[in-house]
């Protein structure tokens, strides 16, 4: 229904937009409430799939794994630094093996969804805490990434509706070339418009490439997290958000484009 789905994004859209403002620890809880989130309904469509998945090393590992990375300030392994980060995911790898040496039933594929969850749910989100907190920028850089979706993702949706007639994936049939070439160029002009509103603005050929890549992987990324949910046999994540589904839908974007737009940030500067 329209209603529920309006309501949701008007009281939604202002509190992440204060969450971003605030940054620091409200905004890292908020993060930190999005994977626990995401972790859980990602459990429930592999069950529900009849996917065999470790749930006490998806949970307890895909928290100690984003606050180790908190802890060692993003890098996975530092010469002479704590290395929180790198031991972690070394003891996530090998958790989830013996785990299962001592299982009743052995699985490997076990193994293989619970480390899918933990890097693409824990890992990969985490980078939207890792991108807030870039200097001196990372507020601007955070509140670009998201409205850019947002216009992306609209702009995909009503054009697609209109004059979508090419499907786009088998994986979701009503995604077509029409909408998403939409939404890939509207990401590129968002970026830029954005760009002219930032207080220290980044070059043109950053917000053109940051543009291109939000409109080439965030259609990816929401493409990803439909192959799960259609491997499942769900619609959506959960119904946790009104008119929206679960967490998983409503930040599946960012799933691949909070670690890309976290590198190309990095690696420019």
């Amino acid at each position: 229904m329209l209603l529920p789905r309006v309501l949701t994004a008007v009281i939604g859209i202002p509190v992440v937009l204060s969450l971003i403002h605030l940054g620091g620890l409200p905004y890292a809880a908020f993060v930190f409430t999005i994977i626990v989130l995401a972790l859980y309904e990602y459990y429930l469509l592999m069950k529900m799939g009849g996917k065999p998945v470790q749930g006490p090393t998806l949970f307890t590992l895909g928290l100690i794994l984003p606050a180790a990375l908190f802890l060692d300030h993003y890098s996975s392994a530092q010469a002479g630094g704590d290395n929180f980060a790198g031991s972690v995911v070394t003891l996530t790898v090998i958790s989830a093996l013996i785990y299962e040496i001592f299982s009743r039933k052995k699985y490997l594929e076990r193994v293989g969804f619970t480390l899918l969850g933990l890097f693409m749910i824990s890992w990969c989100l985490f980078h939207l805490i890792a991108l807030r907190d870039i200097r001196p920028d990372g507020e601007a850089l955070t509140f670009m990434l998201i409205v850019t979706v947002w216009v992306m993702d609209t702009a995909a949706y009503a054009f697609g509706r209109f004059f979508g007639k090419k499907q786009l994936s088998t994986i979701s049939p009503k995604k077509t070339w029409e909408g998403a070439l939409a939404g890939f160029a509207s990401a590129i002009l968002t970026a830029l418009l954005f760009r002219a509103f930032m207080k220290e603005p980044v070059s043109v050929l950053f917000a053109a490439t940051s543009g291109v890549l939000i409109g080439v992987f965030g259609q990816l990324s929401d493409i990803a997290e439909s192959m799960i949910k259609r491997a499942a046999g769900a619609k959506d994540s959960s119904s946790l958000l009104p008119g929206h589904g679960g967490v998983l839908d409503r930040f599946d974007s960012y799933i691949f484009l909070a670690p890309v737009i976290y590198y190309l940030t990095v690696y420019s500067r």
